[in-house]
């Protein structure tokens, strides 16, 4: 993986968390939905997008179906975000109000997506982090279906949303050779292994 686009997606994890850490106590800003928060919203979902396909990618070692569960939910989370910005382009530019009531429809899918992005990467989770993450990823999907029922839960999914991506980013600077280096398969097999054979320990 890139080291630009390494850096640039841990950064982005981190900005999405002080971004859900704030909306979960205001409302986001009306400036965001300018043109320039637009494209920054862009970048930050392809970004974290990468971020999620390496964690995929490592996964897939073992387990495969996972792996490509976790690549179509990321799919999907990416492709909802890049409709709700088309939306929000839309509505700026021309100001379109046949489509203004779209954009709720929108961030709900991808509020879905996104859940189910970090959920299918529990695996992953699981076996290269700690068992706070690996739990904490539990907790998106269940909130934000209860934010379908009652819209005063957001705040709450927007904490543990906060919450999950600042861990993220954590876990990526902690494992970043996992992302920036080749890793030989015994690694990835058993990363918390002693990698030894017949006294020697495996370059890892």
């Amino acid at each position: 993986m890139p080291k630009l686009l390494f850096y640039a997606g841990t950064a982005f994890c981190f900005f999405v968390a002080l971004i859900s850490g704030g909306l979960a106590f205001a409302p986001l800003p009306a400036s965001a939905r300018e043109a320039w928060g637009i494209g920054l919203a862009l970048v930050a979902g392809l970004a974290i997008a990468a971020l999620f396909l390496r964690m995929a990618a490592l996964l897939a070692a073992r387990n495969l179906f996972a792996a490509l569960m976790a690549v179509l939910f990321v799919a999907a989370a990416t492709a909802s975000l890049a409709a709700l910005l088309l939306l929000q382009w839309r509505i700026l530019t021309v100001g379109d109000a046949q489509v203004a009531g779209l954009d709720f429809a929108g961030l709900m899918a991808l509020g879905f997506f996104v859940s189910l992005s970090v959920l299918s990467l529990r695996p992953y989770f699981n076996i290269q982090a700690s068992r706070f993450l690996s739990a904490l990823v539990l907790l998106p999907l269940p909130l934000f279906l209860a934010v379908l029922a009652n819209v005063r839960a957001a705040g709450p999914y927007f904490s543990v949303m906060a919450i999950v991506f600042f861990a993220t980013a954590v876990h990526c600077i902690r494992h970043r050779h996992l992302f920036l280096e080749m890793t030989n398969l015994r690694e990835l097999i058993d990363p918390r292994g002693d990698h030894r054979l017949g006294g020697i320990a495996f370059d890892s």
